[in-house]
């Protein structure tokens, strides 16, 4: 019978809360031994059977210890995954990878030297929303594609200048949050670009981080939008396609999160499913509009990946080299021109 990976979680705000503990408990490969937690609250009561430390040490140099996940602040990734890696552990780091394209290729050069896996959370890759667009334009619904806006808006704004991910630090703000994922389905779907343009900037009156961004790829005549902004107080669409055939349009994003954040655990074959009321829209030339169902989502599958790499020597999706290239386009971005 396989072993369980023995698992610690590193950071047990919001993401280590609603979008790591969760699977790693559920998958029965995963046994979520250690929760660190510095100011304890949470963790020993939703995971009773784990075993809660304050320091980053006692996991360390638990020779027991497999697998590190890091749902750290994102400043601190690329010397907790160096630590990690060098105390013979394999490393599950939230996105961004890291901050600095020179950081994530060390991690690289040190992942291949220890023989220990490094796994980059791009969660969205599972997006049901995703792959449906994915679906579309595999199967040529739309016919020749001449551009897709890829949005992720919010209406907050009063800017929460206490919280870290809005602080004016670099490797914070809207940015490194939400570029991460909207570049990866970008560069899933297309590859990588032939030019750019890109407007990354503070928007809301006395934000100290980053909350705006609208980047355009150029795909020879094909553009492809990633945006994102704190001050759509209207819907916008999440997908936006438009081809030599019709038009398709999608609003609302994956329910996995929300189900998350009310505390539903992800199980059974209904997991991920989308209700049907949010599905996308296909408006043909023609003027015939066809509801196109989103197929459902799964980040199940990335724990999956995870245990299929470190057990059974897979490839992972997420390949380390995309995974460094990624963190270079997020740092080239974001300097000034």
């Amino acid at each position: 019978m396989p072993v369980p990976i023995k698992t610690a979680l590193v950071g047990f705000g919001k993401a280590g809360m609603y979008l790591h503990a969760p699977f790693i408990h559920a998958d029965p490969d995963f046994h979520l031994a250690v929760i660190l937690e510095r100011t304890p609250r949470h963790a020993a009561q939703a995971y009773s059977t784990a075993k809660v430390v304050n320091t980053y040490e006692a996991i360390l140099e638990d020779s027991s210890i497999e697998l590190i996940v890091l749902a750290t602040p994102n400043h601190t990734h690329a010397a907790m995954a160096e630590q990690a890696l060098q105390a013979g552990k394999h490393v599950v780091v939230d996105k961004p990878f890291t901050i600095h394209a020179a950081d994530a290729k060390h991690l690289r050069t040190l992942a291949l030297k220890t023989g220990k896996h490094i796994c980059v959370y791009q969660n969205r890759r599972w997006d049901g929303d995703f792959l449906t667009v994915h679906d579309i334009l595999q199967k040529k619904l739309l016919g020749e594609i001449n551009s897709i806006e890829s949005r992720f808006d919010r209406y907050r704004p009063e800017p929460r200048i206490s919280y870290w991910k809005e602080s004016a630090a670099l490797g914070n703000g809207l940015w490194y949050d939400l570029g991460p994922h909207l570049m990866d389905q970008a560069f899933q779907l297309l590859g990588r670009p032939e030019s750019y343009t890109a407007i990354i900037k503070k928007q809301r009156p006395g934000a100290t981080g980053i909350d705006y961004f609208d980047v355009v790829f150029a795909y020879g005549k094909l553009t492809y939008r990633i945006h994102a902004g704190m001050l759509e107080q209207d819907p916008t669409p999440r997908w936006l396609i438009k081809g030599s055939k019709g038009t398709y349009m999608k609003f609302g994003t994956d329910p996995q999160e929300a189900c998350l954040n009310a505390g539903e655990l992800p199980a059974g074959i209904d997991w991920g499913k989308e209700d049907e009321r949010s599905y996308g829209v296909i408006t043909y030339k023609d003027g015939r509009v066809h509801t196109y169902p989103t197929q459902a989502g799964d980040y199940r599958k990335f724990y999956r990946n995870v245990y299929q790499a470190i057990r059974n020597q897979q490839p992972f999706p997420v390949t380390l080299d995309s995974a460094v290239e990624l963190v270079g386009w997020l740092e080239r971005l974001s300097q000034p021109e």
